[in-house]
């Protein structure tokens, strides 16, 4: 495993970089003001969970807590994403005219909580395209052995079956229809994979593309970790078929009755091909 410590660069080398490893690290991105919204925001979605929040793993006894796509949480996020100047990061790294803000997910890991399985995001959502981004920030600190880790230069290869997220078998298979090849055991034989690393301070910022294996962080028995993921899609992005995942089902919950609109309404009307759009995903680049 390589652990890298260098500073981010300048916009073209963390262009190349991106494209390349498929993730970057950007120490130092959020100052104090920038993290007190992004803990106000993550403090709102504890509060207020969706029909998908879920304990994952509950057969362990730790908190592995997990909400997404909660609609109702979106203006709670976007004095950050604003202020941040978020849509012009996200521009920048993937040279595009265009950016749009997709959906939050929040993560709180607390007690000795196992690691998160490795896997693919875009395995989950029918969206593809290289104009792409999850934000990953962490409200506390992360050492090296309990870091968020990529496998570099995966999101240029094969996409793989979801993990399913339960039982003893991390590889698992989300789906159990389509041609997606099954995830590989990459805990079980590290070496074979080029795993890279940072340590993580609260301000700092990881930047990935969501077909890039990524997987890790573990917890200690008096540790906890409260983490934001930001996800963003640009000029390039399609509407995708995934076995056993369409308009009605992708990302696999139901809002009725919650106040959260339903992710179906997002993927109103798309078939394979199309351009992945729709007026309420709140456009952050360029500005009016």
């Amino acid at each position: 495993m390589t652990v890298m410590t260098a500073e981010a660069g300048d916009a073209d080398t963390l262009m190349q970089r991106y494209r390349e490893d498929g993730v970057v690290y950007l120490p130092g991105l959020f100052d104090a003001e920038m993290l007190e919204l992004a803990r106000q925001g993550f403090e709102w979605s504890l509060a207020n969970p969706s029909p998908a929040a879920q304990q994952l793993f509950p057969q362990d006894g730790t908190v592995f807590y997990q909400d997404l796509f909660n609609t109702l949480s979106w203006p709670h996020y976007d004095p950050l994403l604003r202020k941040a100047g978020l849509g012009e990061v996200m521009a920048r790294l993937w040279g595009c005219e265009n950016v749009w803000f997709f959906f939050e997910q929040v993560f709180h890991k607390k007690g000795a909580s196992r690691r998160t399985p490795w896997h693919q995001d875009t395995s989950y959502f029918p969206v593809d395209g290289a104009d792409m981004s999850v934000l990953w920030i962490s409200l506390d600190p992360v050492p090296p052995s309990q870091a968020l880790e990529f496998v570099r230069g995966s999101h240029r290869g094969r996409l793989y079956n979801g993990s399913a997220f339960t039982g003893d078998d991390d590889t698992a298979p989300l789906y159990d229809v389509g041609e997606m090849p099954r995830l590989p055991d990459i805990e079980a034989d590290r070496e074979r994979f080029d795993i890279v690393s940072w340590p993580f301070e609260p301000g700092d910022a990881l930047v990935f593309h969501p077909s890039t294996l990524h997987g890790g962080g573990h917890t200690e028995a008096h540790g906890e970790r409260r983490t934001i993921s930001l996800r963003f899609f640009g000029d390039d992005c399609n509407f995708v078929a995934r076995p056993g995942v369409s308009k009605e089902s992708a990302v696999g919950f139901n809002r009725q009755e919650s106040g959260s609109r339903d992710v179906s309404e997002f993927y109103e009307g798309l078939v394979p091909g199309d351009r992945f759009r729709h007026p309420d995903f709140p456009k952050l680049y360029p500005h009016g």
